[in-house]
């Protein structure tokens, strides 16, 4: 089994329409799964509890919210908080991801697959 969850056998040729059919299933899968990552929201706070962020499954900060007591922290520590609390909100979007992947595609793996894609990337270099 390869990183998306099919692999043809080697010199398999009793069924030459195989893989046509199981790329169309990925697609499918795919498609599907688009609408799931839609929907994920990360969540993170700063190390002091102060900030709270929220971001899509790309990362991109949704909300970014303050209580009372974070306007009490300096400049730079606020800023630090807000940056540990985008971080833990991409780490927690990312893991929600990978996850909804590995359920939409039996098989999936995503250290396989970002090896495969940065050594796609690496050709076209």
């Amino acid at each position: 089994m390869n990183v998306y969850g099919f692999d043809p056998a080697p010199g398999d040729v009793g069924d030459p329409d195989a893989p046509a059919r199981q790329g169309e299933q990925l697609v499918a899968q795919l498609e599907a799964a688009q609408d799931d990552l839609a929907k994920i929201v990360g969540t993170g706070k700063g190390p002091s509890k102060h900030v709270a962020v929220s971001v899509d499954h790309e990362g991109r900060v949704l909300d970014v919210t303050f209580d009372a007591r974070a306007m009490r922290l300096t400049s730079r520590d606020l800023a630090d908080e807000v940056l540990a609390a985008i971080g833990e909100a991409v780490t927690d979007a990312e893991r929600q991801t990978i996850e909804m992947l590995r359920e939409a595609i039996p098989g999936y793996d995503p250290v396989a697959a970002r090896a495969e894609l940065e050594r796609a990337l690496a050709g076209w270099a």
